[in-house]
């Protein structure tokens, strides 16, 4: 049954190794094509489709897509400022569930499926703000994508938000050289990871980081969807707790497998190793539809992952270059604004405020709020201003 599994999930037969470090420079992306791009009709803004080369995590070079919204009128002096936009997971492993095929909504689907992401808000926040936005889809993920997503890999995010600014700049003449890294959910733990990759760009300026409910910490958040599912009075909250615990680990198996060879039975149990096809082929809601409908058919009986999963070789030395919840001594040195919110049903405020407790202890300059009420989404517009704030400080014009 493993055969048949890993024959039918590209993400989980791609032979790889981690890529090593470029060389300063050597990242450069080649610029392919720069096209005019639709956009929601209230972004003050001209909208681009960036085609350019961008290195793989298998140490080669494919081709990836990236949105440039630039502001309307006349630059400032120095060009405009940039914000490189990391998006949320649209997707296990469906290269069409990208932000640049869903231009109303900017969010790969997530709208369309039934969550409602606010991108879209956010990008228009941020542009009619007077912000160049850089938005990528990641590595993997778009209309020229070749190769499988890395979901979760953080060299491969961070060099896709690098590259793509390399991009823009050389499609846009007024942009600065100076960005910060904004993201949300999966975004949000992509940009943590920009700062470790910012001299492969040596004539970018990296001004800092904001993460917005930032994915990180996975055993721990698998852990509380667990206890969510094990102790929740509320029939709801645990099931859903049953559900997303086994929805977080099926994205490291597939994550992992677009790196290196990985056989998913050694961490999880055959219920939801033979699910995994159908599971990495959709985008985002429906991929957690269908960890949900084979939790569902089985009732307490579904053999899903190991309770030891993360103590793997393969999967602890993923998470080690991948979760920055995972080392205990990851520091930012650029000055950070994360924000979190209390309702939070995706990334739990009690995993992420102890995760920026360890970072400041560090020595990580971090200014973290959080928000009475919001949700996963509703965090994007309850945050949008303190962001602006903080854009304002580290993009002076």
């Amino acid at each position: 049954m493993l055969t048949v599994i890993l024959a039918a999930i590209p993400a989980l037969t791609a032979p790889a190794t981690a890529s090593s470090a470029p060389a300063p420079g050597a990242s450069r992306p080649v610029l392919i094509s720069s096209t005019p791009h639709p956009e929601p009709a209230w972004f003050n803004a001209d909208a681009r489709l960036l085609v350019h080369t961008m290195p793989t995590v298998t140490g080669g070079r494919t081709t990836a897509t990236t949105l440039l919204f630039t502001p309307r009128g006349k630059a400032p002096r120095g060009g405009w400022p940039v914000v490189a936009w990391a998006h949320g997971t649209t997707t296990p492993g469906n290269k069409d569930c990208a932000p640049s095929l869903t231009p109303d909504d900017l969010d790969g689907g997530l709208t369309r499926d039934g969550f409602a992401s606010d991108y879209a808000w956010e990008l228009g926040h941020l542009v009619n703000a007077g912000y160049a936005v850089v938005a990528p889809d990641f590595e993997g993920l778009g209309p020229r994508a070749t190769t499988p997503l890395p979901y979760y890999s953080a060299d491969s995010l961070a060099r896709s938000l690098i590259t793509g600014v390399q991009a823009a700049r050389q499609a846009e003449r007024t942009l600065s050289n100076s960005y910060v890294a904004v993201g949300h959910s999966d975004g949000g733990h992509a940009v943590l990871g920009v700062e470790a990759h910012a001299g492969e760009a040596p004539e970018l300026r990296f001004a800092g980081t904001a993460a917005l409910a930032p994915f990180t910490s996975i055993p721990k958040q698998v852990a509380a969807f667990e206890r969510d599912a094990q102790t929740s009075p509320d029939p709801v909250t645990a099931a859903n707790g049953r559900v997303n615990a086994q929805f977080n680990v099926a994205l490291m198996a597939v994550g992992l497998a677009a790196r290196q060879p990985f056989d998913p039975t050694t961490i999880m149990g055959p219920h939801l190793a033979e699910v995994l096809p159908r599971f990495a082929a959709q985008c985002s809601v429906g991929a957690n539809a269908v960890i949900r409908q084979a939790v569902e058919a089985k009732p307490g009986s579904f053999a899903g992952y190991h309770p030891d999963w993360a103590a793997n070789e393969a999967m602890r030395n993923f998470l080690a270059i991948s979760d920055p919840g995972a080392d205990p001594r990851f520091a930012l040195r650029k000055p950070t604004f994360i924000a979190q919110g209390t309702n939070d049903a995706f990334v739990f405020e009690e995993v992420v405020t102890p995760f920026v407790a360890t970072a400041r202890q560090n020595g990580s300059p971090i200014d973290y709020r959080i928000y009475p009420g919001a949700d996963h989404f509703s965090l994007i517009k309850a945050s949008g201003e303190d962001l602006l704030d903080f854009l304002a400080r580290r993009l002076p014009r």
